[in-house]
């Protein structure tokens, strides 16, 4: 074969190939990591801060498994026994997060069940949609409604001046997600890889103006309950 047909069959075949979700990948991760922020659960009384940490921890592990789920070819780690405390502990600070924390909690568990199988997305060449986003564009548009919710619960329940910070960061997190609701049909085009690391950007110049946390430095394992439930 011609050189110059070798090199237009591999211009052909890169400009088909879909790029891989590492904008949604790195912005979860980003999110995950910025909403587990323990300092912020002020309240007046012990029961209702476990319920404010609860809520922080499911959001954070939602979308740290998000950001599995963006990696292509990735195998979803979700173990229920560590999950299952964190309804009736974040109801104990507002009634409306119990169910959005369970519902977090379902969706997980079907995405687990849908883990794909070894070499699912070499079978799927020349497939319009890569393998990986026929269960990640259903999550998103189906979390985004419990996400919403923590987002809101966290907001009202962290009302101290000191958690300001980090109640713009909670708004930067829910708004960032109706965005990738939004647009989850496009889930891998360049526009949409362009508006998720704006997003990205947005955290990441609020995260230099939230305060560090010291209890989470203090943890045995800093991944705390993330790394509990969906870490490998």
């Amino acid at each position: 074969m011609p050189r110059s047909a070798i090199i237009l069959l591999g211009c052909l075949l890169l400009g088909c190939a879909l790029p891989p979700n590492t904008a949604l990948r790195d912005w979860a991760r980003l999110a995950s990591v910025l909403a587990d922020h323990p300092s912020a659960a002020a309240a007046p009384n012990p029961a209702q801060r476990d319920g404010l940490l609860a809520q922080q921890q499911a959001l954070a592990i939602y979308l740290y498994a998000l950001s599995v789920l963006a990696t292509e070819e990735s195998t979803l780690t979700f173990r229920p026994e560590p999950f299952a405390p964190l309804p009736s502990r974040a109801a104990a600070a507002d009634p409306a997060a119990g169910p959005a924390v369970a519902e977090i909690g379902r969706l997980l568990a079907a995405a687990r069940a849908a883990n794909l199988p070894p070499g699912a997305r070499a079978r799927s060449a020349g497939s319009a949609t890569v393998v990986e986003d026929l269960r990640l564009r259903p999550l998103i548009r189906a979390a985004d409604a419990p996400v919403q919710m923590l987002v809101g619960t966290l907001s009202r329940g962290t009302t101290g001046p000191e958690e300001e910070t980090y109640r713009q960061v909670l708004a930067a997190i829910g708004q960032g997600h109706a965005m990738l609701k939004a647009q989850a049909g496009d889930i891998r085009q360049r526009e949409t890889a362009r508006d998720i690391m704006a997003q990205e950007d947005r955290l990441r110049r609020l995260m230099l103006i939230l305060a560090p946390d010291p209890a989470v430095g203090l943890r045995p394992d800093p991944a705390g309950l993330v790394g509990a439930v969906v870490q490998p």
